[in-house]
């Protein structure tokens, strides 16, 4: 079936009302006369049901509209869609009138674009109908209660787990760009990534703090294993806890005195390595 009636950038929305205000709508006798033609094939038919009922696309957009970062004429576009495809699935002989079941198809079409269009991930179809749900009871229990209701009492009101609904919420968080601006309370504008940023971060300390730690691990490694020991407990080295001189001596079952005669010994030792840094830290 060619479209010719879909609106497009061209048209506002007065434009298109005024344009598909000629259609008229059909009785339940022309819609049945209608039916019968579209089962035979016609494609006549078939661009008589569509265009009769553009003007239920329209309402239906501008009850959804609110929901929606698209504009108005996109999303009736999609309703458009929606309903021719109701037009090719109706079965006319189930006595239900046409409009009953096209606007479910029309609904699912203007939800599947905002899905697709309006968020960073596709949101199912189903969700989104769930959620409108949800904000209608949500609604309605507010109205009743003269109160702000929990998540759990609307969920237990649509038979649903609260678990489930707040799932369902969490898929409609939006990304936001690191470069997009906000408003400053001076009137001026900052980028999100300007309020992010962590001024007090200092890139070459850490850089250099990481040599310094690899510079350690070698000048330890050549002292014996105690004197190692001793040094690591001393100075709180790879994650231990620094101890004092009496705390070191009980874990190693030696005196105080012994302790302290031993960390000289290694400092000694390490102080031929020539490395100001090292001691630096140390001290």
């Amino acid at each position: 079936m060619t479209v010719t009636f879909c609106c497009g950038d061209s048209y506002d929305l007065n434009e298109y009302c005024k344009m598909i205000s000629k259609y008229k709508v059909l009785t339940a006798e022309e819609e049945i006369e209608l039916g019968k033609q579209i089962k035979q094939g016609s494609s006549d038919a078939k661009m008589k049901i569509v265009q009769s009922n553009l003007k239920i696309v329209v309402t239906i957009a501008k009850k959804t509209i609110h929901k929606s970062s698209l504009p108005i004429m996109d999303l009736i576009q999609e309703g458009n869609l929606g309903l021719m495809v109701a037009v090719e699935k109706f079965d006319w002989d189930y006595g239900t009138k046409f409009i009953t079941y096209a606007s479910w198809w029309i609904r699912q079409a203007m939800f599947k674009a905002l899905s697709e269009q309006s968020t960073s991930m596709k949101i199912p179809v189903y969700v989104q109908e769930t959620l409108s749900k949800f904000s209608k009871v949500k609604s309605e229990l507010e109205q009743k209660y003269g109160c702000a209701v929990k998540n759990s009492e609307v969920a237990k009101a649509m038979n649903l787990s609260e678990a489930k609904i707040n799932e369902y919420l969490n898929a409609f968080n939006k990304s936001i760009s690191i470069d997009a601006e906000l408003e400053t309370v001076n009137g001026g504008v900052a980028k999100i990534a300007e309020i992010l940023e962590d001024k007090n971060a200092n890139v070459c300390g850490a850089v250099e703090y990481e040599e310094l730690k690899n510079d350690l691990k070698t000048v330890i490694s050549f002292l014996k294993a105690r004197e190692q020991d001793v040094i690591r407990m001393r100075f709180g080295l790879n994650e231990i806890k620094r101890a004092t001189l009496e705390e070191i001596g009980k874990q190693l079952g030696v005196t105080k005195e012994c302790v302290r005669q031993t960390e000289l010994r290694a400092l000694a030792k390490m102080k031929q390595c020539d490395n100001g840094r090292l001691l630096a830290y140390m001290n």
